[in-house]
């Protein structure tokens, strides 16, 4: 028997997922979004992730951001999992590390990433972000992932990378709830 866990995409932009001229019915609103999101838990789908847009384009007019858009879904479920994209280069490791130790805090441990390495390049060019080619770009996102990694379970971090720099010590910041494992 094979254990078949489903997910869905939340349609926190407008538009939907869907690049087309056709008029989709969804809605990008978080009233849309909550309702959808219990609905989705009642009927069994265990995951739920929020995709990260930063302009308009293709029908994506408005958004709401998936970072946020994850944390003001969590107190209105229960054991949806909730996924929320980011990109590096448009967002810092260590502002994503203390924003999602946040919402795992706040969601009982149900937070989770999708890390996007980009292909959208004017969403990068219009925030200042030098674009970088393919394979760059997964480099900056393996670097995004262990400094991330690092500040989700080490006291004292370090890391000097080709694109990332920092450091951090216990006592630099005051944790979140340390005795739950919620670090920064």
């Amino acid at each position: 028997m094979v254990d078949i866990k489903f997910a869905y995409w939340i349609p926190n932009v407008s538009g939907g997922l869907v690049v087309s001229k056709i008029p989709q019915r969804t809605d990008w609103t978080y009233e849309y979004n909550a309702r959808l999101a219990q609905t989705a838990e009642e009927v069994g789908f265990e995951y739920a992730l929020a995709q990260a847009r930063f302009i308009a384009s293709y029908g994506a007019e408005y958004q709401l951001e998936a970072l946020t858009t994850v944390s003001a879904l969590a107190p209105v479920t229960k054991k949806l999992k909730l996924i929320a994209a980011v990109h590096p280069g448009l967002w810092h490791p260590g502002v994503v590390a203390k924003m999602g130790a946040s919402i795992d805090f706040l969601s009982n441990g149900r937070f989770a990433l999708n890390v996007v390495s980009g292909w959208f390049k004017d969403e990068f060019t219009i925030y200042g972000e030098h674009w970088l080619d393919h394979d760059e770009r997964y480099r900056r996102s393996e670097e995004f992932i262990r400094v991330l990694k690092g500040l989700w379970t080490e006291d004292e971090f370090h890391f000097k990378g080709e694109i990332q720099r920092l450091s951090h010590s216990s006592g630099d910041y005051e944790s979140l709830n340390h005795n739950q494992g919620v670090l920064l």
